[in-house]
C-alpha cells in the first residue's frame, strides 16, 4: 500500500475520496488516475527518468528567450526571430552547445547557469546592433563579436591627412595616392592558434563586412596575426601567440 504522500493530488480531494486505511494501490483507482495528471502538471521522478511538469516549464518560460540561458536547440529559433544567421563551428557555438545539439533529450529545458559563446553574445546584442546598421561604428561592434574580445579592430576611412607625431603605416592607416570613392579599410589584430581557425574566422569576418558595411562604400580587410614584440604585443594568449600556429 502506498502512503498518501505518494499521491500528492489526492490530499486535495474530499476525505471520502481519499485512500482508505488498508486499501491497496490496485484497488485505489482514483489515486492511480490522478497520478497521470500529477506527472503531466507537476513532473515525475519515476525510474524511467525525471521530467519537469507544465508548472515548472511555465515558471522557467522566460529563460527560453534569454540567449544566455536558452537551451542550445532553441538558439536557431531565437535567431530566426531577429533575422540572424548563426555561424557554425565550435569556436562560435562552444563545445557544450555543439555537443548538445546532437543529442535528443526527453525534454529541452533552460540552462541552470548562464553560458557565454559568440552566437549567444551576438543574439543578445543584435537588436541594438541593428540600430547602427549601415554605419562604421555598428560594423566595428559586429566584427568584435565575431573576432572575439581578444582581437583589436581599427577602421580607417582616410579622411584625415598624414600628420607628424602620429604613427602612420602605409596600407593600414595611411594610403599613398588617391583612394576609391567612399573607401575605408578594416585592420584586425587577430590571435589564432591554428591556420584552419584563422581561415574560418577570416571568411566570417569578410562576410560580415560584405553584409554590414554602408552600401555605397568600398573596403578592404587587413588581418595581422601577432607575434611576440616587446613594447607592442605582450599578453600571451591575448594578442601574442608563442610557438606559432598549428595546422589544425
Amino acid at each position: 500500500m502506498s502512503s498518501q504522500n505518494d499521491y500528492r493530488y489526492v490530499q486535495y480531494l474530499p476525505r471520502v475520496f481519499q485512500q482508505k486505511s488498508g486499501e491497496s494501490d490496485e484497488h485505489y483507482f482514483l489515486g492511480r488516475f490522478l497520478r497521470a495528471f500529477e506527472a503531466m502538471l507537476s513532473g515525475t521522478t519515476e525510474t524511467a527518468g525525471e521530467s519537469a511538469g507544465i508548472e515548472a516549464l511555465l515558471d522557467e518560460l522566460h529563460h527560453y528567450f534569454d540567449p544566455e540561458l536558452a537551451p542550445s536547440q532553441f538558439l536557431p529559433w531565437l535567431a530566426g526571430w531577429v533575422g540572424l544567421q548563426l555561424a557554425e563551428g565550435v569556436e562560435y557555438d562552444g563545445e557544450q552547445d555543439n555537443q548538445e545539439r546532437t543529442l535528443a533529450p526527453m525534454q529541452i529545458l533552460p540552462l541552470a547557469e548562464a553560458r557565454s559563446t559568440v552566437n549567444r553574445k551576438l543574439l543578445g546584442s543584435i537588436v541594438q546592433l541593428y540600430k547602427k546598421r549601415g554605419t562604421l561604428d555598428g560594423l566595428a561592434e559586429y566584427l568584435q563579436v565575431y573576432a572575439g574580445e581578444e582581437a583589436a579592430i581599427q577602421i580607417h576611412n582616410y579622411e584625415e591627412p598624414v600628420r607628424c607625431g602620429i604613427a602612420q603605416r602605409v596600407g593600414i592607416n595611411t594610403m599613398v595616392g588617391a583612394a576609391e570613392p567612399s573607401y575605408f579599410s578594416v585592420h584586425i589584430i587577430l590571435p589564432a592558434y591554428s591556420r584552419s581557425l584563422l581561415q574560418r574566422k577570416v571568411r566570417n569576418l569578410q562576410e560580415v563586412i560584405r553584409k554590414e558595411k554602408p552600401f555605397y562604400t568600398n573596403s578592404s580587410l587587413n588581418i595581422e596575426v601577432p607575434q611576440m614584440c616587446l613594447g607592442v604585443y605582450g599578453r600571451v594568449g591575448m594578442e601574442t601567440l608563442l610557438g606559432g600556429m598549428t595546422e589544425q
